[in-house]
């Protein structure tokens, strides 16, 4: 599908502030005549590439600066950091695609290059997004710039959210919080997705980044040969003990990065890596070690 004809480029203005001696910078755009929010780091010197980082499900973009020192890092490295406002989504879905197809846009214009290697990433949903997106390109060979992909313990696989949500609304758990998580998950789904796994497995297996039920990995076999790192911090006894202990390995995003992993080496390819941590944080940006992700985006970029 075509997204420049759909695609409303607005005037730019911008909002300065310093952050680590570093400027942040905010600009707007919009994608089917609807208006959204973007923070930006450039780096000192001569732009080398540009990283698309994604915050998870109503999670503040201006916040990541502070939660993780990673755009700080590449910055000195040469790369500009764009941090969007996303719809609360947990696919890359026709409205998240021109969004991030637009930010890509906007900078290879304001560079005067569209040819600057792209490097995607996200925590939770956004690194769903991420993946899902770097999918989308890989589909269409529409991109050059596409040189890898990071996500920090994204859920990935629609259909065993879906089941783990109507797990979640079984268990007796002393906190409320997991039943109301599987309510809004399946609600959610039932919603975007128009009905259950059963009812449509199509739509599922299309907007999932990962399908573990298919042979093929669904979308996910798109991702042979891209370098791609999975980030996550398997901590299944702190989740039974802060939240409920009847939950599963199924119910954590682990589960679905452990699958891609062995998927993803299983059809060969060598530079998919499966990073865990242990004491960094469920579920948070800590899981990424800044520096050790700046130096693999360096490395990938000038091969």
């Amino acid at each position: 599908m075509k997204y420049s004809s759909l695609i409303l480029i607005l005037s730019f203005f911008t909002l300065v502030e310093i952050a680590f001696g570093q400027t942040i910078k905010k600009d707007k755009s919009a994608v089917y005549s609807e208006t959204f929010s973007y923070f930006y780091m450039e780096p000192k010197g001569n732009v080398k590439g540009i990283l698309v980082l994604l915050p998870g499900w109503g999670e503040s973009p201006k916040s990541i600066f502070e939660k993780t020192t990673l755009p700080h890092l590449v910055a000195e490295k040469g790369f500009v950091t764009i941090i969007p406002q996303l719809h609360q989504t947990l696919i890359a879905d026709d409205y998240t695609i021109a969004l991030i197809s637009q930010l890509i846009a906007i900078q290879s214009k304001r560079y005067s290059s569209s040819n600057l290697p792209l490097i995607l990433g996200g925590l939770s949903a956004g690194g769903g997004i991420a993946i899902g997106y770097a999918e989308h390109l890989l589909a269409g060979d529409s991109t050059k710039m596409l040189q890898g992909v990071f996500a920090i313990d994204p859920p990935l696989d629609l259909s065993r959210m879906f089941k783990s949500a109507e797990s979640k609304l079984q268990y007796n758990c002393q906190s409320k919080l997991i039943w109301k998580e599987g309510d809004f998950i399946k609600k959610y789904l039932l919603r975007t997705m128009g009905g259950s796994p059963t009812e449509q497995p199509d739509k599922y297996v299309k907007y999932s980044a990962f399908s573990a039920n298919n042979g093929d990995g669904g979308n996910a076999r798109l991702l042979k040969s891209i370098p791609i790192r999975l980030y996550s911090e398997p901590d299944l006894e702190f989740v039974q003990k802060t939240y409920c202990k009847q939950l599963q390995y199924e119910d954590i995003n682990a589960f679905d990065l452990e699958k891609l992993s062995k998927f993803l080496t299983g059809i060969g390819n060598q530079r998919a890596e499966y990073i865990t941590t242990k004491g960094k944080g469920f579920h948070s940006w800590n899981i990424l070690d800044p520096v050790d992700c700046a130096n693999w985006m360096v490395a990938i970029t000038d091969e």
